[in-house]
């Protein structure tokens, strides 16, 4: 029914020598192999879903060039705004939106598939990085994962809902509503595709009574994170490699393929 690209947290900062002492590169020089990377797929996905931290420094004048280097991709895209973001520039610019929400969220339906794209930036400033999604958004999902509805089901949010076993991508990372989220989210199990998210530069998944939650990877850098791991701070994954995920959504079940490369 449905093939999208799955991408997230590039990060992109429009300096070639932008550096971190996490990242192995500048996010640009990933930027710019993911694009090819996706062009080069042997087929054309129906969209792209960003699922946020599409910059690192939140300028709005970088949204602009981030529009020109995403343009070059053969399918549209769809962009959540992360943590990272500047939540008014990413629908002004990348969206087309000429009256920016505070907190975004829109309902899509792609070749019968219904799809639900999520903000959960709604957060207190020393809580950053967490997320909270704004309860009118968990009332909306819960109503639209109750509703008598067949159509398969995709959910898009950036942050990590549901706890990983990473002490720090659980306490310090995730959403402080995940447990409400999850409770609206389960309800439409049956026909929920997948919930997929960013955030965590690692591609997790997790399966929780019957849903699952499906992390993209980042094409800049990776964070270390095991479950059990007694990690309590960002952690830089020495194993690393860029990548992105093909989702294959049909009737009946989800099918994730992850993608690295080099830079």
């Amino acid at each position: 029914m449905l093939t999208f690209v799955h991408i997230s947290d590039t990060h992109i900062a429009f300096d070639e020598a932008y550096e971190k002492p996490y990242a192995p590169y500048p996010p640009l020089v990933g930027a710019r192999r993911l694009v090819e990377e996706v062009n080069a797929l042997p087929f054309t996905p129906d969209f792209i879903l960003h699922t946020g931290d599409i910059a690192y420094d939140p300028f709005p004048e970088v949204y602009a060039g981030i529009a020109e280097l995403f343009a070059q991709l053969k399918a549209p895209v769809l962009y959540l705004a992360g943590n990272h973001d500047d939540r008014a520039a990413v629908q002004a610019v990348l969206q087309g939106v000429a009256a920016p929400q505070p907190f975004p969220f829109s309902e899509h339906e792609i070749n019968g598939v219904q799809i639900l794209l999520m903000d959960s930036n709604a957060v207190e400033p020393n809580e950053h990085p967490a997320g909270r999604v704004p309860e009118e958004q968990i009332a909306w999902l819960d109503e639209k994962c109750r509703a008598d509805d067949e159509r398969p089901l995709v959910i898009a949010v950036h942050h990590n809902v549901v706890p990983v076993g990473v002490r720090w991508f659980d306490e310090f990372m995730g959403a402080r509503n995940g447990e409400a989220f999850h409770a609206a989210a389960r309800q439409a199990r049956d026909r929920l595709r997948g919930v997929f998210h960013g955030h965590v530069h690692q591609t997790f998944d997790v399966l929780r009574d019957g849903v699952l939650y499906s992390a993209g990877g980042s094409s800049w850098c990776g964070f270390m994170g095991y479950p059990l791991a007694d990690f309590n701070d960002v952690v830089s994954d020495s194993v690393f490699q860029p990548g992105f995920s093909v989702v294959h959504v049909t009737a009946q079940r989800t099918t994730v393929r992850r993608h690295t490369f080099r830079v």
